[in-house]
């Protein structure tokens, strides 16, 4: 069963929440973040409002884990936006700077410019997961934020090694996957690695 990497996310979000399509073609990437920051309040935990009081640093990585996987999810459905001709949540400007094209989506093309333009997507996502990272720090309250980076970092690793996967659009639920990245948990916790 194919799942988005939104439901990487370590609190119980609806299931029928799905990110908005945009009304039209995205140009830049600036704009591209602002519809996604429009879009946080629906992926947000509950105890949102209390957190960002709270402590507004770890609002602000809760909504950089958010992003992450947004930006993952825009990457991975892109394709399936492109053949059903609804606009998707990649800026037009740097499909056209990497010479990505409509016809990348239809053939599933791996050539260097989609490689290049995965790069780039990958590098932004482990980023913003990489500024999340002090979620986990608290060594049993944060493991499901742990978890939650470690899945996500196995599909950016996934695209690495084959951007083909990123036609795919979403990722195979599997219990290997979840037992990997338990144990890479578990390896980084022990050893203190970060």
């Amino acid at each position: 069963m194919a799942t988005s990497v939104l439901r990487f996310l370590p609190w119980s979000v609806p299931a029928k929440t799905q990110p908005q399509r945009p009304a039209e073609l995205i140009a830049e990437f600036a704009d591209l973040m602002h519809f996604y920051r429009a879009e946080l309040p629906s992926f947000r935990p509950a105890q949102y409002a209390r957190i960002q009081q709270k402590n507004p640093a770890q609002a602000a990585q809760i909504d950089g884990l958010i992003s992450a996987l947004l930006i993952l999810d825009g990457l991975l459905t892109a394709r399936a936006e492109l053949i059903a001709q609804r606009p998707a949540r990649l800026p037009q400007a740097e499909l056209a700077d990497y010479k990505v094209t409509p016809e990348h989506f239809i053939q599933q093309t791996v050539d260097f410019a989609w490689r290049r333009l995965c790069e780039r997507y990958v590098r932004r996502s482990r980023d913003l997961l990489q500024a999340s990272a002090p979620l986990g720090k608290p060594w049993l309250r944060g493991m499901p934020y742990r978890l939650s980076i470690a899945r996500a970092e196995q599909v950016l690793r996934q695209i690495q090694v084959d951007p083909a996967v990123a036609y795919q659009g979403a990722t195979k639920r599997a219990w290997v996957d979840e037992l990997t990245a338990s144990a890479r948990i578990a390896w980084r916790t022990l050893t203190g690695r970060r």
